[in-house]
């Protein structure tokens, strides 16, 4: 394929694409994008009402209360080592979770790692979530986690 690689991205040159036009940035959500398949939000998707919860927890699993929001607990399950549970005051199914490796507060910095979170079975409200040094070895980390969920389901 011909193209220019521009800051990590390869922009195809249109003889590369054919005959078709390139599609200019900043258009996914224009007509353009409804051709790639870019879904545009309903009137229904409009009035969703959509909200944030958080949690930073400690790497002995203990909850940051000053810096969490809508979290009610956070525990560190035994084994395997750097697994951990994090509960909401609310349910959190379809949500969006997003989770990093991070210390509380805003001073030092973490040792690197990597972090996978996902729903916790058995509950409409807590995450599972597991931490790895950055060799992928289990290990104990503080983490920030946020999920962005519809109130009406």
């Amino acid at each position: 394929m011909a193209g220019s690689v521009i800051a990590g991205v390869l922009m195809a040159s249109p003889a590369a694409a054919g005959a078709a036009t390139p599609v200019p940035p900043n258009t996914t959500n224009s007509a353009a994008g409804a051709e790639t398949g870019v879904k545009e939000l309903s009137a229904l998707d409009l009035r969703q009402d959509q909200r944030i919860v958080r949690a930073v927890v400690r790497e002995d699993g203990t909850l940051v209360a000053g810096q969490s929001f809508g979290a009610e607990s956070a525990t560190r399950v035994e084994n395997p080592v750097g697994t951990y549970q994090v509960c909401f005051k609310v349910p959190i199914t379809n949500g969006t979770y997003v989770a990093t490796i991070g210390l509380p507060g805003n001073v030092s910095t973490s040792a690197p790692g990597e972090i996978t979170v996902v729903g916790r079975i058995g509950t409409s409200n807590c995450l599972y979530v597991q931490t790895f040094d950055s060799a992928g070895t289990p290990a104990d980390r503080s983490f920030h986690v946020a999920v962005v969920y519809s109130k009406k389901r």
